[in-house]
């Protein structure tokens, strides 16, 4: 990894498009579509497009993985609302969602997997009326088991002895920040989703890859919280988290936990070099290297910083982040 990703399409893989005209499918009554990530059993999909179509949905973007184009035809005859964006290759969470959100309509995105279902009840239209009024980056859904128990879905930085540490929590009030999006779960944004520049491709572990994201959102100043009333639930079990700190967790801590702000802008001190250096065992050229290309990323993007990890942690335990 020589460089930083920077954009949506810095890092992408070929796919076709199965189904309608991408302008027959954005109705203006339709201000928030879904994406359709797929996970588990196949015969999940044709249940979850009847209820997104029910619920009044009427643009979905269904991402498929090595799905047989004749496959995607019939069930798209079936669901005339709905595209099926069949990637070539095998893509991270992260990638799948940036080729997605790119190609959906309106100004905001539902993600969702396969295995998940909601509840209607939400669908209001005084929902959409404050989604649109609050205007943040992405509101995460309160998620609950198959058994009907909720997910810590707010996940809260905090230090110990000088270690970031991420509390998974269940939210205690509609609104409650989240460091990230829960199983990429969420209505996003999809003009400040591109501002950021979505997720970053090149981490593969999507578990750094959604801290990433939801770091770099906080620290430029975006906002992450959980909509009480947008209720999801599992039709499995929910998925565990690997938060092995892999090659993944280097890239993280370079790009959101070593810059430092001061003033209007942020830089990564050169002192934080040896730290970094100590995690790679001493392969000193192999950490220049990294280390070079995250100061280079921080430079370009030095203006947008908002705080570094700091200050943001002492914020979020204040209550004021």
């Amino acid at each position: 990894m020589s460089s930083i990703p920077t954009t949506l399409d810095a890092l992408t893989v070929p796919y076709t498009i199965v189904g309608g005209a991408k302008g027959k499918l954005c109705p203006d009554s339709a201000p928030i579509s879904v994406v359709l990530l797929g996970r588990g059993n196949r015969l999940y999909r044709g249940e979850v497009l009847r209820e997104l179509s029910r619920a009044g949905f009427e643009s979905v973007v269904s991402v498929e993985i090595g799905g047989e184009p004749v496959e995607m035809e019939s069930l798209s005859g079936r669901f005339p609302h709905a595209r099926f964006l069949l990637l070539k290759e095998a893509a991270s969470p992260g990638v799948q969602l940036n080729i997605a959100i790119r190609e959906s309509c309106g100004p905001y995105v539902f993600v969702l997997w396969s295995d998940m279902r909601l509840s209607s009840q939400m669908l209001s239209s005084r929902f959409f009326e404050r989604i649109a009024e609050q205007n943040i980056l992405c509101q995460a859904p309160s998620l609950v088991t198959k058994g009907g128990e909720a997910v810590p879905v707010a996940a809260a930085p905090a230090l110990h002895r000088s270690n970031l540490k991420i509390l998974s929590l269940a939210p205690t009030k509609d609104g409650a920040r989240s460091v990230y999006p829960f199983d990429y779960c969420g209505i996003y944004s999809r003009e400040r989703f591109a501002l950021l520049g979505g997720f970053d491709g090149s981490l593969s572990n999507p578990y750094w890859q959604k801290m990433d994201f939801g770091f770099r959102a906080w620290l430029w100043g975006e906002e992450i919280r959980v909509a009480q009333a947008l209720k999801v639930g599992y039709v499995d079990s929910a998925p565990i988290e690997d938060q092995t700190a892999d090659e993944g967790y280097k890239w993280f801590w370079l790009k959101n936990l070593a810059p430092v702000y001061r003033g209007d802008s942020a830089a990564i001190p050169f002192s934080r070099f040896w730290a970094h250096a100590r995690s790679r065992g001493g392969r000193i050229m192999a950490a220049l290297s990294e280390f070079r290309a995250a100061r280079d990323w921080v430079t370009v993007n030095r203006f947008r910083f908002r705080s570094d990890a700091a200050s943001l942690v002492d914020l979020w335990e204040e209550g004021e982040a």
